[in-house]
């Protein structure tokens, strides 16, 4: 969605190198697992980044953008992005880890049920909405 809206392209970590260059300016998109940007801390180390986009289950807090900000030595502009667990794209060893963790949700904190349903059923909440601050923030950084 984020490539169609800015009109550029989009490429994965692995074929990245096929199309920038060492120290290339780049908008990087990841999954969250636990409080890790996957791919993170290795593609930054190539590119420049500007902006981060955090996609992960959680409900956005700003104590948890914080989080991911300090664990991943993160110092670009981050935008968390909600997204949810699509159990038919995870292989098995996760599918029984984020069923787990939904079961241990639901024991920690009872009150907890849409979490606890999201790590045991699955669920989505992607949509464009969420994108807009990242997408104004890039084209505003674009224009300078």
């Amino acid at each position: 969605m984020l490539s169609e809206k800015l009109k550029i392209p989009c490429y994965s970590v692995k074929n990245a190198s096929k199309y920038f260059k060492k120290k290339d300016a780049i908008i990087y998109l990841g999954w969250i697992r636990a409080t890790t940007v996957v791919g993170y801390k290795k593609i930054s180390r190539k590119y420049q980044i500007i902006s981060v986009g955090a996609v992960g289950a959680y409900p956005k807090s700003n104590e948890y953008v914080e989080q991911l900000m300090k664990y991943n030595h993160i110092k670009q502009q981050l935008f968390y992005l909600r997204g949810g667990i699509d159990y038919e794209k995870l292989n098995k060893f996760y599918q029984k880890l984020l069923k787990l963790v939904g079961k241990a949700i639901i024991m920690e904190n009872p009150k907890d049920k849409e979490m606890s349903r999201l790590f045991q059923q699955g669920g989505n909440f992607v949509n464009l909405k969420q994108l807009s601050p990242m997408i104004s923030y890039i084209k505003e950084k674009d224009m300078n």
